[in-house]
């Protein structure tokens, strides 16, 4: 069948299964092109105009449930009825694509952008009216221009607001499906291997949806902030051992916004989580340096075999510098030079502050007494 006149290719999808009513059909996998004024599937040589469509809406999939789109037609005429067609028709005047592979959303948008577009109804010629000149206003034309970006701009920011907005909500349901699968789960020990538990749940946390506490979850801002401590302990205690026994508050910031997925949470509330740490009687404190710089430490961090890990590296290396010591030890430099101000405070270390940098040397003076 040819082309109709102006038609043209919005978008292409593959992976599309194909419903005659809510029978599934045997076009399983199929490629179709959407353009202005149909729906085609080459491969099978079939094709739908859009004429006929009344209304389109989505079916939203599930637990192994791909997400679909309903197609709502007008019935054939009698005439239409006795072709051969590939597929016999049912009863319902509707067809649903079922996106086994994704692209149900960004689909949807174009044909429903298609069906309001009209492009097979013809349109008529329109006349041209006198062009209109700009007229130039000088500086109030200018601060005019100015004021409408300004307004489009807020808008623009609003709108965006508005789908975070909606964003978060959509991820609540997810939230509590989550948590209900985990339950059976637990439910279930006997009958779900481990391997197979732990690797359930590794998707979950890579979706970032491992049900987070929250003010409205926790009811009160003691038990917010007493919730919010344990669950950085949970998040912060391995990688905190991993880096020493101590982590800056802004590393642990990033870390447990990252871990709590759409749930973040202000750096002031990460604050009071941390000093909500000792209500709890978790093996972690918060640490303030003589700088000001903020830290989280586990219980069995030492402060003795830090300074003697220190020393030893120095004596090997013979002077340091807060980023050849970052470097050395796996640290940030903040942490790096934290550490070397506090030794330095002590008279283990002896500085050089010169237009190279600032470097540490060990103090002879106290190792030769």
């Amino acid at each position: 069948m040819p082309p109709p006149p102006g038609e043209q290719v919005l978008h292409k999808q593959g992976g599309v299964r194909l419903y005659d009513g809510d029978s599934r059909s045997s076009f399983d996998d199929s490629y179709i092109d959407l353009t202005s004024h149909r729906m085609v599937v080459k491969e099978h040589n079939m094709g739908l105009d859009l004429f006929r469509v009344i209304s389109i809406e989505k079916e939203e999939g599930g637990f192994m449930r791909s997400d679909k789109i309903i197609v709502k037609m007008h019935p054939l005429s009698d005439r239409e009825e006795v072709v051969e067609r590939p597929v016999k028709k049912q009863k319902e005047n509707f067809i649903k694509l079922s996106f086994r592979s994704g692209g149900q959303t960004e689909f949807y948008k174009y044909l429903q952008s298609s069906l309001q577009e009209r492009a097979w109804v013809p349109k008529p010629a329109q006349v041209r009216g006198p062009v209109k000149r700009e007229i130039r206003a000088g500086i109030t034309g200018i601060e005019k221009k100015m004021s409408q970006k300004v307004k489009q701009d807020n808008a623009n920011i609003s709108q965006a607001f508005q789908d975070l907005d909606q964003l978060m909500e959509m991820a609540k349901p997810m939230v509590k499906l989550a948590k209900s699968i985990s339950t059976k789960i637990r439910d279930k020990q006997g009958e779900i291997t481990e391997d197979e538990t732990v690797q359930f749940k590794s998707y979950l946390l890579s979706l970032g949806i491992d049900d987070p506490i929250t003010k409205d979850s926790a009811g009160s801002d003691k038990k917010y902030y007493q919730g919010l401590a344990k669950e950085m302990f949970l998040i912060l205690d391995q990688p905190i051992q991993d880096a020493g026994g101590m982590m800056t508050l802004t590393d642990a910031f990033v870390r447990v916004n990252r871990a709590r997925g759409l749930e973040l949470v202000s750096p002031d509330d990460i604050l009071l989580a941390c000093q909500s740490l000792k209500d709890v009687s978790l093996p972690m404190s918060l640490h303030t340096f003589d700088s000001g710089v903020m830290v989280l430490r586990t219980s069995n961090h030492s402060e003795e075999e830090v300074k003697q890990n220190l020393m030893n590296q120095l004596e090997s290396v013979g002077s340091f510098t807060p980023e050849e010591m970052s470097t050395n030890l796996g640290l940030s430099v903040i942490l790096a030079k934290e550490r070397l101000l506090s030794a330095e405070s002590e008279g283990l270390l002896c500085r050089d502050d010169s237009v190279e940098g600032l470097r540490f040397y060990p103090n002879r003076f106290l190792m030769e007494e």
